[in-house]
Parts: structure tokens; C-alpha cells; sequence
């Protein structure tokens, strides 16, 4: 093992192969906070950086799916059938796991989809007919009437998922993957007062989605995003007139971005103000954006599940 240089450059050579990069390496060092020099390190401390690695390259969620399953909850005596929710969790980081139904979540989509029932994704939450008129509605939604059979089908969902689990997990394994990647959700709207996307006679809230590196604040190897840097993902090197957040405040190109930090952005793209060309009258090329980061925005993060696949790669 090498021992003139640092311990960053001779681990990055040892991991070049999985792509990683210094950054990646830097950060499992400061994790374990090794005191050891690298000519001294045991091997346990060498499993221990392996398995830091590991885990920071290539963070995982495992989705533990079909807990529709009767059997889903039940111990099955086979050791080496771990299909088990309470076997897998004693092997695995509990933080790590997600309980899914990826049919019942399909069938809920399909239902909602056709008119049949209200949901909610990523909740508890399904309204048929009957339910919204026993709520007052005399309309009952305008959702369309179920036969016997579709109706014992939806009660059987609640009682076996959504009553028991809280949900179908499939916009839960979603955000976890973008939370253990340290990404901050971005939703480009047109109009920073109703959230919309499309025309002026769109009532889509934010109905695009951008995921942007939150970076870890702890460390000197990673930083968030600015708003200059969301803006080009957005609309690429168009130039930015100015800036401005909650209640009309303008603030920097190289303001920090995160969740609960700069949670609402106004950008105009354009001439700034200062440049000489705006004083011929040039008009700003495109609408005011605004990019809302706050913690609340995850509860519409199942709007954007089209943009969700790039994060489920290794981390870079």
C-alpha cells in the first residue's frame, strides 16, 4: 500500500475503476473519521472504508414489494426464503427499506385514471362515489358508479395496504432515493402565485420537477446548488436579467439553494438592468420562472416521477 501520498489519492486509485472520483473518496474518509495513518490501518478498518464506500457511491433503497400478499407479515420457516419483512429488516438498515405495492398503486392510477375514484398519491387516502356523498357532496365527485365486485376489490386494498401501511410506497421509494442522494426537488412554474405550468388556463401545479444536488453542508468536498446553476438546467445559458424571492426580495445569481433555504425563486431571463443594450427597449424573452424548493413541495413529488429515473444510478 502506498503511503507518500494521501490517503484520498491512494484510495482513488484503488476505486477508479467504479468511476469514483476524490469528492466521493473524501467523503467516506470524513465519515469513519480514521485517526490511523494509512501504512497502520487493520484490516477491519479496511472493510470498514470498503463498506463506507459502498455505501457512498452506491447508496441503495430496497423496495420490498407485494406487502399486498396475505402473507406478506407472516414468518416463513425457510431461512433462506427472505422474502420476509421482518427477516430483511433485521439484515438490512432499516432507513433503507421501503414497503411497497407496485399493483396496487398500478390499480389505483387506473382507477383514478377512468373516473371511478379520488386518490391521493402517496397516501392512505382513496374516495369513491359513495364516500364523497356520505361527505356532503351530492354530486359524489361526478365520480363514476362501481359494480359489487370493483367496490370489495378497493376495500380489500384499503384494509390489506393502505390502513396497514400508510400507503403503496411507490412515491416513498422515490423520495427516499432522492433523499439519500442529497437532491433537492425544483419545480419550474410560470406563475409564482398558483404554481401553474402550462397556459394561462392551466390549473397544473407544478407539473415539471428538476432534481438538483443539495450538497453536504458539513464537508468542504460538496456545496448546493445556486440559482444560476438551476437556471441553466432550466433554460440553458439564457441570461438573467435579476433574481427575486418571497415578498419581492432580489438576491444573488450565486445564492445557495436547499430545502428550507431560498424555498421560493422568481428568475426573469434577459438583459440585466445594468447592461447597455437594455436602454434600446429590449423586452425579456421569457416569462418570470419560479422555483419553489420548500419541504411542502415533497408532497407533490409524485407529479414528477418521469424525471425520477436518472437518480437511481450510482452517485458521482
Amino acid at each position: 500500500m502506498a503511503t507518500e501520498a494521501t490517503a484520498v489519492d491512494t484510495l482513488q486509485n484503488q476505486f477508479s475503476g467504479y468511476s469514483s472520483t476524490t469528492q466521493v473518496v473524501a467523503r467516506c474518509l470524513d465519515r469513519l473519521a480514521l485517526k490511523e495513518p494509512l501504512e497502520k490501518w487493520s484490516d477491519e478498518i479496511i472493510e470498514a472504508v470498503v463498506n463506507a464506500f459502498t455505501d457512498e457511491k452506491f447508496p441503495t433503497v430496497i423496495a420490498l414489494n407485494k406487502i399486498d400478499h396475505p402473507d406478506a407479515d407472516k414468518v416463513f420457516p425457510n431461512p433462506w426464503a427472505q422474502r420476509n419483512i421482518a427477516k430483511i429488516s433485521k439484515q438490512q438498515d432499516p432507513s433503507a427499506l421501503v414497503l411497497t405495492s407496485a399493483i396496487s398503486e398500478v390499480f389505483l392510477r387506473k382507477l383514478t385514471k377512468q373516473g371511478f375514484v379520488r386518490y391521493t398519491e402517496g397516501s392512505e387516502f382513496v374516495d369513491t362515489r359513495e364516500d364523497l356523498i356520505e361527505m356532503g357532496d351530492p354530486e359524489g365527485g361526478r365520480l363514476k358508479e362501481m359494480d359489487e365486485k370493483l367496490m370489495r376489490r378497493i376495500e380489500n386494498l384499503k384494509d390489506m395496504v393502505l390502513f396497514r401501511f400508510g400507503s403503496t410506497g411507490v412515491v416513498q421509494v422515490l423520495s427516499r432515493a432522492a433523499e439519500i442522494l442529497g437532491l433537492v426537488p425544483v419545480f419550474p412554474v410560470k406563475n409564482i402565485n398558483t404554481f401553474s405550468s402550462g397556459g394561462s388556463g392551466s390549473s397544473a401545479v407544478f407539473r415539471d420537477c428538476v432534481l438538483v444536488k443539495k450538497g453536504l453542508e458539513l464537508t468542504t468536498w460538496s456545496r448546493n446548488t445556486t440559482v444560476a446553476e438551476i437556471s441553466r438546467k432550466v433554460m440553458g445559458d439564457a441570461p438573467i436579467a435579476y433574481v427575486e424571492g418571497a415578498g419581492g426580495v432580489r438576491v444573488a445569481e450565486d445564492d445557495m439553494v436547499a430545502v428550507g433555504k431560498n424555498d421560493v425563486r422568481t428568475i426573469l431571463f434577459g438583459l440585466s438592468e445594468d447592461d447597455p443594450c437594455s436602454q434600446f427597449g429590449r423586452k425579456l424573452p421569457n416569462p418570470p420562472l419560479a422555483l419553489e424548493t420548500s419541504p411542502d413541495v415533497w408532497e407533490f413529488f409524485s407529479t414528477a416521477l418521469h424525471t425520477i429515473t436518472p437518480i437511481l444510478g450510482p452517485r458521482f
